[in-house]
């Protein structure tokens, strides 16, 4: 916009008024058309996000109920468990001491605890990392800490997402643009010099030169990808019920190879239920009694927990009662200790239960020692025979798929005793979560399209297994110990090659997301539910929060399904490489429409002096970009490969086009010059050599029309075009209306009335033309490696075939070699973010970046948590996505 800004002071300068008049509507009409166009898609995302505002149990006159926050009012008491942004500033009552990330607030990467020495007021906006609570809000909306502090100045702060999509288009721009500018020079130097145009007519030979310029001015160029990205956020949230909070995070889903997907509640339904008569009860307890230890362990509140509300449900089906049984106390799981503690009150008795991972009951030191304030080994931890049946019934039970729940009682308050407290284990829960129903067809179209799938879970390894083998995946899955421990040189390794990873920590999670990012080069995205999940969600440069994810998941996000299963991602893939295709097109096909412009019209310049009207140029430059607006609707197909932005292939194929097509139209036009049949020659020099005759003006500008027009046939097409899939019925219409236009203006224009004749050859020249480069290109793209490869053809997921693990290897080899040619280079590995202040006409005008999203969220007013979750951050600063933060 600001070269095309500064014709326009050029334009009204020399006092063209109808130049300027037409510059200035280039950038009015693209500003609303993209306006228009964003939006649409912005109503339908809106319209979505609804679907997103957080929820937060409360317990209100004596009831828990599920509110929305917007719904808070001072006084309600609300339950914070790890993962919420937390609504409102609230007061901390009962519960655990919880780990607060304060970072949106204060910056601090540190959590603080509260209560502590903070205070026991747990501001909007933070996020609970750990432990839950209870408390009491005090204050919401624009009275909270983070409201009054946002409310002056969320009107014009932008947070705006550069993609490397985006940043290879721009590239080429410029070199696009530097070279018309030195091409543009010369012009005016050969016009004015040579043939004494700065003596004869300063202005018009001022104009002459910058109308060649603004030829070369990829106007239409943002506004074909804002358009685009609107068109796919907008098909994602009507078709499959996604949310894009990142437009440019839909191009790079376009390049992605690798998807690591958590487990519990995204390959799986989460819809976790106790198997009754597979509970296994140790000596001294029965089956009831596990049940009934496992209840008093949990929170019923927590009816968004599936352990918690399956083992609820479990308790009520048996019919007992907990008559007699009071608990006083919970210290809420922590994923990284693995296991929940409460302590209950029975009679003048104090119980302390716990449930957790197996191995974390048995021994809380299992694996690596952790911060929990109660340790212990239980009583029989020495009894061999003892372990290792506990051992081998989990195991049993974990290669059949269920995920075990360990539960272990001490007689007494265990805070109190201290190292004399005796913990008994009391048995295990077995809780089944098979996959969900479309979980095998989205792993193999996955597959299908190139994009490998690793397993990340927290359960054990052998569960981890069992249902690899159910979904399709192969099962080399290993315990996330083995990669820890492994020495740092063959570490890489062991990520590269495993299936997926069972028994993880989160930052086992982050780590193995940034070895396939970083180290491999791979663009890779992760799937996730839970805060310990958002590590490694804002890590990837694809992030997917799935249905029913934590408030510190969606924020850490690229994208956000509102419905159960993965489908939507295979649907993502999908239409990110359509965009992409589109856009590669437009972008070869405007650079190279440029080149041919200033080409053609700078040497007939330098060779005849003879310029087409500044006016007409313009026009054409206007029709040329307006007319192909439609490519945004283009009937483009995906690819079974991941689609990398590549500038040297952008450039060179922008060349080929561009030079080939210039080299063809300066032919035609000098052999028509030289025509010896006077009925169809043009006279480039006029009488008296005084100037090209209007006709000949008007000849070269329609052949230009023409030529530029059908270009973009040739480019879209994946192979020759008369074998390529159609374009689009607006895309097709455009054109033929643009070129009816083109031939209404050359032969009835008073200025140019361009003979039937002429037109009729430039019809037919073209026609041929373009039949020849079009089959030219299919040699040169095969010559620098843009060959289109297989495309897919129907947007269905694919139905599952059962393989056997050789196959599967064999299949993972093929990917794996698709996955070393689609390697980004080091300097495009990071996802940058700018937050800039945009307000007035500039932000109007400004086409680039993300547009569509303030502070991270889909709306800066109704986004994922609101105004309550919602962070200041200064303007002008820059921070790389690798933290789990908005930004």
């Amino acid at each position: 916009p600001i070269l095309i800004e500064l014709a326009a002071i050029v334009s009204i300068a020399v006092r063209d008024y109808t130049d300027f008049g037409i510059i200035l509507a280039m950038l009015v009409i693209n500003a609303c058309l993209g306006f228009h166009e964003e939006y649409k898609a912005k109503k339908s995302l809106d319209e979505l996000s609804h679907q997103l505002e957080s929820e937060v149990a409360v317990r209100r006159n004596g009831e828990t109920l599920q509110l929305n926050v917007k719904e808070l009012v001072p006084g309600d008491v609300v339950l914070l468990v790890g993962g919420t942004i937390v609504p409102a500033d609230t007061q901390w009552i009962k519960g655990d001491t919880v780990s607060v990330d304060t970072a949106p607030l204060t910056g601090e990467p540190i959590p603080r605890k509260y209560p502590g020495e903070h205070g026991d007021i747990i501001l909007s906006g933070t996020t609970v990392v750990a432990g839950e609570c209870y408390g009491r809000v005090i204050r919401t909306g624009e009275h909270t800490e983070i409201g009054n502090a946002q409310k002056e100045i969320m009107a014009d702060k932008t947070v705006t997402v550069v993609s490397v999509f985006q940043k290879k288009i721009m590239l080429v721009v410029q070199i696009l643009v530097s070279a018309s500018f030195a091409l543009v020079i010369a012009v005016l130097l050969v016009q004015g010099l040579y043939y004494n145009g700065f003596q004869d007519n300063v202005s018009q030979t001022i104009l002459d030169a910058l109308v060649i310029l603004i030829a070369s001015i990829p106007i239409a160029l943002p506004l074909v990808l804002q358009v685009n990205m609107a068109l796919g956020a907008s098909h994602l949230a009507t078709t499959y019920n996604a949310v894009v909070t990142s437009l440019p995070a839909l191009q790079d889903i376009a390049s992605m190879s690798m998807l690591c997907s958590d487990k519990t509640g995204t390959l799986t339904t989460a819809n976790m239920s106790i198997i009754t008569d597979q509970i296994f009860a140790s000596d001294g307890f029965t089956a009831e009694e596990v049940i009934l230890y496992g209840f008093l362990c949990s929170n019923a509140d927590k009816k968004d927990d599936p352990i918690d509300r399956a083992i609820v449900s479990a308790f009520n089906d048996t019919g007992n009662s907990k008559d007699g049984y009071v608990q006083t106390e919970i210290i809420g799981f922590n994923p990284s200790v693995k296991r929940v503690v409460a302590f209950v009150k029975s009679g003048d008795k104090t119980l302390t239960i716990a449930k957790g991972l197996p191995a974390k009951i048995l021994d809380t030191e299992a694996g690596a020692p952790d911060d929990h304030e109660l340790q212990w080994k239980v009583d029989k931890i020495n009894d061999h025979a003892f372990i290792k049946s506990v051992e081998a019934t989990d195991t049993d039970l974990s290669s059949s798929g269920y995920k075990t729940i360990a539960i272990a009682v001490c007689e007494g308050n265990a805070r109190e005793l201290g190292d004399a407290a005796v913990w008994k284990f009391a048995g295990l829960l077995p809780m089944l979560d098979p996959p969900r129903e479309d979980t095998p067809a989205t792993i193999e179209s996955l597959h299908h399209a190139n994009i490998s799938v690793k397993m990340i879970t927290g359960d054990h390894a052998n569960v981890g297994k069992e249902t690899s083998r159910l979904i399709g995946l192969g099962t080399n899955v290993l315990p996330g110990e083995e990669m820890r421990n492994a020495p740092s040189e063959t570490k890489n390794d062991i990520i590269w090659n495993a299936d997926g990873f069972a028994a993880v920590l989160p930052s086992d999670k982050r780590e193995i997301v940034l070895v396939l990012r970083n180290h491999f080069g791979l663009v890779t995205g992760m799937t996730g539910d839970g805060v310990n999940d958002a590590a490694a969600l804002s890590a990837a440069q694809v992030g997917i929060a799935v249905a029913g994810a934590t408030d510190a998941a969606k924020n850490a996000a690229d994208l956000i399904l509102t419905e159960e299963g993965l489908s939507p991602i295979y649907g993502a893939v999908l239409e990110s490489r359509r965009i992409f295709a589109r856009i590669k097109a437009y972008v070869v096909y405007r650079v190279a429409a440029s080149i041919v412009l200033v080409l053609t019209l700078s040497i007939v310049i330098f060779v005849t002096s003879c310029a087409v009207d500044s006016l007409m140029i313009i026009i054409l430059a206007l029709i040329n970009d307006v007319s192909m607006i439609p490519v945004a609707y283009d009937n483009a197909k995906a690819t079974t490969k991941p689609q990398l932005p590549v500038a040297k292939t952008l450039v060179l194929q922008s060349l080929f086009y561009g030079l080939v097509q210039a080299g063809l139209s300066l032919m035609f036009i000098f052999s028509m010059a030289n025509n010896r049949d006077e009925r169809f020659a043009i006279d480039l020099n006029g009488p008296n050599n005084e100037g090209c005759t209007g006709e000949a003006r008007g000849f070269i500008w329609f052949h230009l029309v023409m030529v530029t027009e059908l270009m973009i046939f040739s480019v879209r097409a994946p192979r020759f075009v008369l074998l390529s899939p159609p374009p689009s019925m607006y895309l097709a219409g455009s054109v033929l209306l643009t070129l009816i236009l083109g031939g209404l203006l050359a032969g009835f224009l008073q200025m140019w009335t361009v003979p039937g004749g002429d037109i009729g050859w430039i019809i037919l020249f073209n026609v041929a033309s373009f039949l020849v480069v079009d089959l030219m290109k299919l040699q040169f793209r095969k010559m620098i490696g843009e060959e289109p490869g297989d495309v897919i053809l129907s947007d269905e997921l694919l139905t599952p075939t059962t393989r056997t693990e050789t196959q599967k290897t064999v299949e993972k080899g093929e990917r794996y070699r698709t996955h070393r040619e689609s390697i980004v280079s080091v300097a495009d590995r990071n996802h940058v973010v700018e937050v800039k202040s945009k307000s007035g006409l500039p932000a109007f005008f400004s086409l680039g970046g993300e547009t569509m999203m303030d502070n991270g969220y889909v709306n800066v007013r109704k986004g994922v948590a609101g105004l309550a979750a919602s962070s200041v951050v200064p303007s002008g600063t820059r921070r790389t996505k690798q933290v789990s933060s908005p930004y």
